[in-house]
């Protein structure tokens, strides 16, 4: 009886590739506490997320940049049931926050101060407001 609904069953096999990982080796020629935001972006390239880090009271901030990669292959089934004109969709991706990922913190002079890997979901900080922007004199 099953078979005799109006369904269809597709499977796929797809591969994703975003960025190139960032490896031990890429950090070895960078100095906490001397290296430049500079030198690391040289190094590195362009980081896939910037964000504050460290806000001074006296508005002064820092940097975090977080580098991100994924190669992920896989197969995946969908089924789908229509009847007449009814048809519908749901999607969900939680992915992101499970890609391996590096991160880099700079200080306010924009230098170095560590790094660190793991997941893009444990490195970024939550969700917060930027800190305020304080218009120069005279502006």
């Amino acid at each position: 009886m099953l078979l005799a609904l109006p369904a269809c069953v597709t499977g796929s096999y797809d591969r994703v590739r975003l960025q190139e990982p960032v490896a031990e080796a890429d950090l070895a020629g960078l100095a906490p506490g001397r290296s430049s935001l500079g030198e690391c972006l040289q190094r590195l390239g362009a980081p896939w997320r910037v964000v504050e880090y460290d806000v001074d009271v006296d508005g002064n901030a820092g940097a975090a940049l977080l580098w991100t990669w994924r190669d992920a292959a896989g197969w995946g089934i969908e089924v789908q049931y229509g009847d007449e004109n009814l048809s519908g969709s749901v999607s969900y991706d939680a992915v992101t926050a499970e890609q391996p990922a590096c991160m880099l913190w700079f200080d306010h002079l924009l230098v170095l101060q560590r790094w660190r890997f793991g997941t893009a979901g444990d490195l970024l900080p939550r969700r917060q407001r930027p800190a305020p922007f304080a218009a120069a004199a005279g502006a």
